[in-house]
């Protein structure tokens, strides 16, 4: 039942016109949309991500997942409110000091999925040499953060937002 139910909020956010494609872990664990014409890449375990997936076209382009031991409470919003948890996000994990990035928070907002609350970030982040945009979407469950990024060239934004943002709520932890 409950995997009838992920796999129908993924295949939601899928719907026509939106040109998105339903990933799944095969445990069950998580699902997310990510846009059509991205492939999976290959790193190898433990090697940065989960899951990578990478545009054919737009190679710069990419959908992350990254998921990690958290200990600092239950939900996402014993971080703090949607504002806070983007800044930390932008400090710890888009730009840490010494990383020569930098990271600007757009937007953060709530969200729930089946009682459990999602954030949902949106970034300019300075590379040094490019400028990007990023849509990132955090939340715990089961002592884990589950970290979900979509990420472009600034330049690619206004193509890609709507198709981004809809990446951004699609995430699914069970």
């Amino acid at each position: 039942m409950l995997l009838c139910v992920c796999l129908s909020l993924v295949v939601g956010a899928c719907s026509a016109g939106s040109n998105l494609r339903a990933y799944r872990d095969p445990s069950g664990a998580f699902a997310f949309a990510y846009p059509n014409g991205m492939v999976a890449v290959n790193l190898g375990p433990g090697k940065g991500p989960v899951v990578l997936l990478r545009d054919l076209v737009y190679e710069t382009e990419n959908v992350s997942l990254m998921i990690a031991p958290f200990d600092k409470g239950e939900t996402i919003a014993d971080l703090g409110s949607p504002a806070e948890v983007g800044q930390l996000v932008a400090e710890k994990i888009i730009a840490p000091e010494g990383s020569g990035r930098s990271a600007k928070l757009l937007a953060a907002e709530a969200f729930e999925r089946q009682e459990h609350p999602y954030y949902l970030l949106e970034y300019q982040t300075d590379m040094g040499s490019q400028l990007r945009h990023e849509v990132v979407t955090v939340t715990v469950r089961h002592h884990r953060l589950y970290t979900l990024t979509a990420s472009t060239q600034e330049s690619r934004w206004p193509q890609v937002q709507a198709a981004f943002r809809n990446v951004g709520r699609s995430l699914n932890v069970s």
